[in-house]
C-alpha cells in the first residue's frame, strides 16, 4: 500500500468513526485493539493488518473495498448498528437522559 493510499484510507476511517460519534479510545476498544495501535491507523502511521481492517469495516458499517480505495459512497450505517454502537459504550444513567432526548427530538418533529 502506498503512503498517499494509506493517509487516503486513514482519513476516510477517521470521517467515518467521527460521523457515528466514536472518539477514538472508544473506537480502539469496540475493535478489541489499543488506542495507541488504532490511533498510529489513523494517522496513517500504522497500516492495519487485515483482520484489523475487517473489524473496523465492520463496525463502520462499510465494505473493506470503500475503506482501502475509497470511490462509491459508504454503505449508511443502518439504525440497529447506530443503536447497537450507542448502547456498547452506554450505562443505564446515560441510556435514561439518551431516551429523553430523543422523547423530546421525537414529540418536536411531530409537531
Amino acid at each position: 500500500m502506498k503512503n498517499e493510499q494509506l493517509m487516503a484510507m486513514a482519513g476516510r476511517i477517521k470521517e467515518l468513526r467521527e460521523r457515528m460519534g466514536f472518539t477514538q479510545e472508544q473506537f480502539a476498544e469496540s475493535i478489541e485493539l489499543s488506542a495507541s495501535s488504532y490511533t498510529k491507523i489513523e494517522n496513517a502511521f500504522q497500516k492495519p493488518a487485515l483482520d484489523t481492517l475487517i473489524k473496523i469495516a465492520d463496525r463502520l458499517t462499510v465494505s473493506l473495498d470503500y475503506l482501502v480505495h475509497g470511490g462509491k459512497a459508504p454503505r449508511r450505517p443502518d439504525d440497529q448498528a447506530a443503536a447497537n454502537a450507542v448502547l456498547a459504550f452506554a450505562d443505564s444513567d446515560k441510556l435514561i437522559h439518551t431516551r429523553e432526548v430523543l422523547d423530546m427530538i421525537i414529540q418536536a418533529k411531530l409537531k
